[in-house]
C-alpha cells in the first residue's frame, strides 16, 4: 500500500466517479450478494434490515470490549462465542423504525415475526436483541464468508484505481481477523443504503431485482469495451434467472419487473418475455436514473471505504 497517498473522502469519491464503468459492476455484485444473502436467510428484506440494525449494535458492543481489553479477539472465528456472552442494549420500536425508515407498525409486526422465527430474541423484561440460534451457525458462517469475499473484491479493485494496490488476500484476512470492527462499519453503510432505497421505493425487493438488470448491462458494456466488438448481443434477463439469483419467488419477480417496466427502468420483450434496461448504452447520466442514483450511492460508501483503507494502512 502507498502510505504516502493522502486519502480523504473527496479523493475516494472522485476516483469512484472517474472509474464508475469498472467499479460499479463489482459494487453492484457485492450489493446483490449482500441483499440476496439477507433475503435467503430471513425470507424478507425489510425483516432482514431490522436484524441488521440489531446485529450492528452487537458488533458495537463487542468493539467496546476491545477498549477494555486490548487483547480481546474481534475475529470471525471467535464471533459465535463472543456474541453469546455479550449483553446488548435495549432498543425501542420507534428508534428502530426511525433508523431503518420503516413505518412503526411495520417495524412492530416484523419484529414479532422475527422473534417467532428465532432470528431475534426477547428477554423476560421485553428486551429485544439479536442472538441467532445455534442451528443457524453454519448457514451464517457460509453467507458471511461469501459477503467478505465480495466486499474484499470490491475494495481490492477500488484500491488499484487509487494506486494503493492492496492484495485481495490481505484485505480478506484483515476483515476476518478484526471482523467485528469492519462489520460494524459495513453494516452502518448498508443500513444507510437500505434506508435510502426504502424511503425512495417503499420496497427493497424492487432494489434487489433491479440490480440484476444493471449488473447484466454493466458487464456487457465492459465486455464490449474490452473486446471492441459491436456484435456482442445486448443482455436481457428472465424472471426465472432473477429468482434463482435472489431467492425471491418467480411470481414476485415478474410482478416487480413489470413495476420496473412501468417506471421505464427496464423494458420487456413481448416475444421471449425477457427484460433489459430501457437504455442501450450505459453512461453516467442514465446511471443517475432515480432508481439507480449512483451519486447518492457513492456518497454513502465513500466514508466506509476511507475507514477501511485507513485501518489497512495503520
Amino acid at each position: 500500500m502507498n502510505k504516502n497517498l493522502n486519502l480523504d473522502n473527496k479523493l475516494i469519491q472522485k476516483n469512484f466517479e472517474d472509474n464508475f464503468s469498472r467499479l460499479l459492476p463489482i459494487f453492484y455484485e457485492m450489493q446483490s450478494t449482500f441483499l440476496s444473502g439477507i433475503y435467503k436467510r430471513y425470507g424478507d428484506l425489510e425483516g432482514g434490515q431490522i436484524v441488521i440494525y440489531f446485529a450492528r449494535d452487537l458488533h458495537l458492543r463487542l468493539m467496546r470490549k476491545r477498549e477494555e481489553d486490548l487483547n480481546f479477539d474481534l475475529s470471525l472465528e471467535k464471533f459465535w462465542f463472543n456474541h453469546q456472552n455479550t449483553t446488548q442494549d435495549k432498543h425501542k420500536i420507534i428508534a428502530v423504525s426511525k433508523y431503518t425508515g420503516l413505518p412503526k407498525e411495520t417495524t412492530r409486526r416484523k419484529i414479532l415475526h422475527l422473534t417467532k422465527d428465532k432470528h431475534l430474541k426477547k428477554s423476560s423484561r421485553n428486551k429485544i436483541f439479536w442472538e441467532p440460534a445455534s442451528q443457524y451457525k453454519d448457514t451464517y458462517m457460509t453467507i458471511i464468508k461469501e459477503q467478505i469475499a465480495s466486499l474484499s473484491k470490491f475494495l481490492y479493485e477500488q484500491s488499484k484505481s487509487l494506486s494503493l494496490n492492496t492484495p485481495f488476500s490481505k484485505i480478506y484476512k484483515e476483515i476476518e481477523k478484526n471482523y467485528c470492527f469492519y462489520w460494524y462499519h459495513y453494516l452502518n453503510a448498508q443500513l444507510e443504503y437500505m434506508k435510502y432505497w426504502q424511503l425512495k421505493t417503499k420496497d427493497l425487493e424492487i432494489l434487489l431485482i433491479g440490480l440484476q438488470s444493471v449488473i447484466q448491462s454493466l458487464n456487457y458494456s465492459k465486455k464490449k469495451a474490452d473486446l471492441n466488438n459491436n456484435e456482442i448481443k445486448y443482455p436481457d434477463i428472465s424472471a426465472t434467472s432473477v429468482s434463482e439469483v435472489t431467492g425471491i419467488p418467480r411470481a414476485t419477480c415478474i410482478r416487480k419487473l413489470d413495476w420496473l417496466c412501468k417506471s421505464k427502468f427496464v423494458k420487456k420483450d413481448l416475444n421471449n418475455k425477457r427484460y433489459r434496461l430501457s437504455y442501450d448504452k450505459i453512461s453516467e447520466s442514465n446511471l443517475n436514473h432515480p432508481l439507480t442514483n449512483v451519486n447518492a450511492t457513492v456518497q454513502i460508501f465513500t466514508d466506509f471505504s476511507l475507514i477501511i483503507y485507513k485501518a489497512l494502512n495503520r
